[in-house]
């Protein structure tokens, strides 16, 4: 895969594009006129909710969602693949129909499930999808049995998505994946702070001779690739209650990727981490997950590199979207949860001494034994 695929320093592939645009868009594409609209979370892809007018156009649209529309503006990198795309849409109504709660793709008033427009002077693939209701797994109190369930449920997903395969996830590389950390080296100038440098040249340096190495030795599969807390659904069982909340569903199929299931494992972990603030709770996920998949005894060892390469991968990426682009408001949830700190905790703790709160086998051992 040529470099030409993967982001390179000073590149801005964020879509560039105002509110009045994207009405005209919505209703140009889908016969949709907009009553409210409300841009959302998105790092090199632009996100918009919409609530539509009764009156649409469009007769592809028997049945409305009653919770409105995400409109989704794709980078100019990845619009460039438009199988990817495809795999993106149809990735979706598989785990619908598997009893996945997701968002529906919704076609065009041409047939089509997306389409690539000209937007600022560039090519992006533009989609709509029905809105998922529930909040976000940001929003909702936090427990142990959550994260357990959580880890429980991206066990499920990854068991169904061995079903799942797509041309478009072949060939597909991108810098958020982890494979990518060693890529990272082009990035990491914008970290202006000696000992965070530091802890980014060992983590990376860590990955190559911890990680690589071995990756022909892991199970591959498809996999989700960024399940973090604004990308997982909970609901409470008890309606209009604020306690007792369960994972329901998951968003954003913008990272999916065929790659290895312990990364999508350590992935999950470190954004439960990130959200608790406690290292611990890791091992909560890591319970839960391999009480519907098995993790094989070597891919424990693996856990601490790939998940400090995350928070590398995460705090170095999202410094490079500021400095690039000053008008992209998104800062990594990585970044607000004091990910540097994290990053800190996981270095400097040392291999099993007692209660350490990295030694995730045991806690989530112990979790299982009490439950």
């Amino acid at each position: 895969m040529s470099e030409a695929t993967l982001l390179q320093p000073g590149t801005v592939i964020r879509p560039t594009v105002d509110h009045e645009a994207v009405k005209l868009l919505v209703e140009r594409l889908y016969g949709i006129s907009v009553l409210e609209l409300t841009e959302m979370n998105g790092y090199d892809d632009k996100n918009y909710k919409i609530i539509e007018d009764p009156n649409v156009k469009n007769p592809l649209i028997t049945n409305h969602s009653p919770f409105g529309y995400v409109l989704k503006i794709m980078n100019s990198m990845d619009s460039k693949n438009v199988s990817f795309v495809e795999a993106q849409n149809e990735i979706m109504n598989f785990l619908l129909t598997r009893s996945v709660t997701c968002p529906k793709p919704v076609r065009n008033v041409f047939g089509h499930l997306h389409s690539v427009e000209n937007i600022g002077g560039k090519q992006h693939a533009v989609r709509l999808l029905e809105f998922v209701p529930g909040e976000l797994l940001k929003d909702v109190p936090t427990s142990e049995a959550l994260f357990y369930q959580l880890g429980e449920f991206v066990a499920n997903l990854d068991n169904k998505l061995q079903n799942f395969n797509h041309s478009g996830l072949v060939s597909r590389e991108h810098m958020w994946m982890l494979t990518k950390v060693p890529d990272l080296e082009k990035f990491k100038y914008v970290i202006k702070d000696t000992e965070k440098l530091d802890l980014v040249e060992e983590v990376i340096e860590e990955f190559k001779y911890a990680i690589v190495p071995r990756l022909d030795e892991l199970e591959k599969g498809v996999i989700h690739g960024d399940i973090n807390e604004m990308n997982v659904l909970a609901t409470s069982k008890v309606p209009n209650s604020k306690s007792d909340y369960r994972i329901s569903g998951v968003l954003d199929f913008g990272d999916i990727q065929y790659s290895y299931y312990v990364f999508e494992l350590a992935i999950t972990m470190t954004y439960v981490m990130l959200l608790s603030g406690d290292p611990r709770s890791g091992g909560l996920v890591l319970a839960g997950y391999t009480v519907n998949r098995r993790l094989p005894d070597d891919e424990y060892r693996l856990l601490k590199t790939l998940i400090s390469a995350r928070l590398v991968q995460s705090l170095t990426l999202g410094a490079y979207s500021i400095v690039q682009d000053p008008n992209n408001h998104y800062v990594t949830s990585t970044e607000k949860a004091d990910g540097w700190g994290l990053l800190k905790k996981l270095r400097k703790s040392k291999p099993n001494p007692e209660d350490d709160p990295t030694d995730w086998k045991a806690i989530a051992t112990e979790y299982l034994t009490r439950s």
